[in-house]
This record gives structure tokens, C-alpha cells and sequence, in this order.
């Protein structure tokens, strides 16, 4: 067997929810018009069970074998390897080699949805180039699983997002499945603007771990903080479908609001949000945010007037990052 896949995800942004979707409620996120581009070859030619990895804006070039022991995610290059131990798991004797290529214009470590795009791309990749394809709801469970080895408690709502693409309404039903609803395609996504304010310190895994540790000590400001983050998302989506973007400033004021008492947002981002609703605007960050460096990744900026946003000038470290919300989501580009 020897057969080659191309498929490419976008990147991703919570709207609204982050964090408090990891225990069950409801979040707004839609997919970046930045993508991941994942090439797989099966070969013959490569002993079965061996990767050929190829990462060229990271500078990774190697053959590893693939174990069925898996490990913590510590270097570049780690999570495109877990994510093929993973997806082609139950191929057993049927797996052979595998050359994998990533090419990726979204921003790592940063709330941008770089890790689920890859566990979303590489395991579709793969399992098309070893001419097994997975049905989508497969696929986002075994994505999932991807995830969650890697940061620990994930609420799939990253997976769903640069699946399915648009902009999606997710909670959780009575039975714990996650559901996801399309956003009418007139949804206002264009009263956000994105900022990169610099990648965090900590990694996702240990953002979600402090929020957790953080539960344990203080219950009730936890439970509070979800509580406005959720009244937050269901208003945003209200706002959003009814086409009421001036309504987003007081909204992403709460949400922000909420996010600060978890202790995600470090100190110089939470001076420069301060700047930007001195001047009439609001700013959230977007994904699992920092504590102790001087950027929390992904900001979502919001304003009444649509002026405003050309004569803002961005703080020191932030920079703008114009792409489009509600793009497409996974896609084959070349098939086996």
C-alpha cells in the first residue's frame, strides 16, 4: 500500500466561554482563516511502525519509531508525533510507514488553535493516506483524545471548531455530549479585531491546571466566575445573531471581568485592556491565557465605532492579526 493525503484546519478563536467550557458550559468559538497544511505518505519502503517527520519552519527532520507507549508532549515536534501513534492506533498489522510533512501559518502556544488543527489534520491525513478514513465523529473523538493526552482536561470545543468550521454554539446536553449548533452565517463576527499579545509563559495544560487548583482553594469565586462567563456567552450569541455589535463592549467587559478573577490574565495585559476601555472599547483574551509573563496570547478587541478601530494604535508587544472569522473548516486538498 502506498498512498498520499493532503488535508489542511484553520486556527481557532473562543468568542466566549473559555475555561468554563472545560467544566460544562456553554462557549462561542469559530475557526481563522490561517491554516495548518498536513501532507501523510504511506511507503513501503520505510520500515511499518517508522515516522518520517518533516516540520520545516521548526527544523525537524527525523525518523522515530512509533510505540505504543505515549508519552508527555516536551519538544517540538512531540504533538504531530503523538497525534500519529493515536490516530493509527488500531491499524495494527496494516499500518506501514509513514512520511508526515506540516507546513503551519497559525501562531503555536497562543490560544490560535494550533494544537487542535494539528490533531485534527494529522490523524485525517494519515488515516486517508493509509486508505482508512475515519467518519467525523470519529475523527473529533480520536482528535480529542490527541488533545486531552497533551493538555489534560479539553472541552472539544477546539476540535469541533477547525472540523466543522463557521462559527458554532457549543454546550453540553443533559447526557454530558458536547452539542454544536452553526451561527447564521449573518452572525456580526466583524466587530472583533485580534491581537497577538505575545505568547504566554505557560502552556495550556498548566492554565487549565491552575484554574483547577484554584477551584479547590476557592470554590465560590470559581463558581462565580463561571457563572458571569456563561450569562457572557449567552448574551454575545445574542448580540451576535441579532446583529447588535454595540452590545458586545459591556459583554466582553463582563467576560474579561470574570477571566481576571481566575488569575489568567498577567498584569501587563490586564493595563493595556484597561487603556483600550479608557477610550470606549473592550478587550478580552481569547483561549487559556498566562499568569506571570508579558503576553496572554490571543486578545479579542471590540468597539461601538467602527472608526475607532484605525486610529488605534496597538500596545507595546501586541500585534494585529488580520484573518478572517468563520472560515472553512478541515479540508482535503489532495487526496489519496
Amino acid at each position: 500500500m502506498s498512498g498520499e493525503a493532503t488535508v489542511s484546519a484553520p486556527g481557532k478563536t473562543i468568542l466566549f466561554g473559555e475555561h468554563a467550557a472545560v467544566y460544562g458550559h456553554p462557549a462561542l468559538v469559530t475557526a481563522l482563516d490561517h491554516r495548518m497544511t498536513v501532507t501523510a505518505r504511506a511507503s513501503a519502503s520505510l520500515e511499518r511502525g517508522a515516522l518520517r517527520l518533516e516540520i520545516p519552519a521548526l527544523r525537524i527532520e527525523k525518523t522515530v519509531r512509533l510505540t505504543r507507549e505515549l508519552h508527555d508532549v516536551r519538544e517540538p515536534g512531540d504533538l504531530a508525533i503523538l497525534a500519529v501513534a493515536i490516530g493509527t492506533a488500531d491499524l495494527g498489522l496494516r499500518a506501514v510507514g509513514l512520511h508526515l510533512r506540516l507546513d503551519s501559518a497559525i501562531p503555536p502556544g497562543s490560544g490560535f488553535g494550533s494544537s487542535a488543527a494539528l490533531a485534527v489534520a494529522v490523524v485525517a491525513a494519515c488515516r486517508r493516506a493509509c486508505e482508512d478514513d475515519l467518519p467525523l465523529d470519529e475523527l473529533a473523538r480520536v482528535a480529542l483524545s490527541v488533545e486531552r493526552h497533551q493538555h489534560g482536561r479539553a472541552s472539544g470545543v477546539d476540535v469541533q471548531a477547525v472540523l466543522r468550521g463557521g462559527a458554532l454554539w457549543c454546550r453540553r446536553s443533559e447526557d454530558g455530549t458536547l452539542v454544536c449548533e452553526d451561527l447564521p452565517a449573518a452572525a456580526r463576527l466583524d466587530a472583533f479585531r485580534l491581537f497577538h499579545s505575545g505568547a504566554p509563559d505557560e502552556t495550556t495544560g498548566e492554565m487549565v491546571d491552575a484554574v483547577r487548583g484554584l477551584q479547590g482553594r476557592d470554590p465560590v469565586r470559581v463558581r462565580e466566575a463561571f457563572a458571569t462567563i456563561e450569562a457572557a456567552t449567552r448574551d454575545g450569541r445574542a448580540a451576535l445573531v441579532g446583529d447588535d455589535p454595540t452590545a458586545l463592549v459591556a459583554i466582553v467587559r463582563r467576560a474579561q471581568a470574570a477571566l481576571e478573577s481566575l488569575g489568567v490574565v498577567p498584569e501587563g495585559v490586564r493595563t493595556s485592556i484597561r487603556a483600550i476601555e479608557a477610550e470606549g472599547g473592550a478587550a478580552k483574551i481569547s483561549g487559556a491565557g498566562g499568569r506571570s509573563g508579558a503576553g496572554a496570547g490571543l486578545v479579542l478587541v471590540v468597539h461601538p465605532d467602527p472608526a475607532w478601530h484605525a486610529r488605534f494604535t496597538p500596545p507595546a508587544g501586541w500585534m494585529a492579526h488580520n484573518v478572517r472569522l468563520g472560515a472553512e473548516g478541515l479540508r482535503m486538498e489532495v487526496a489519496a
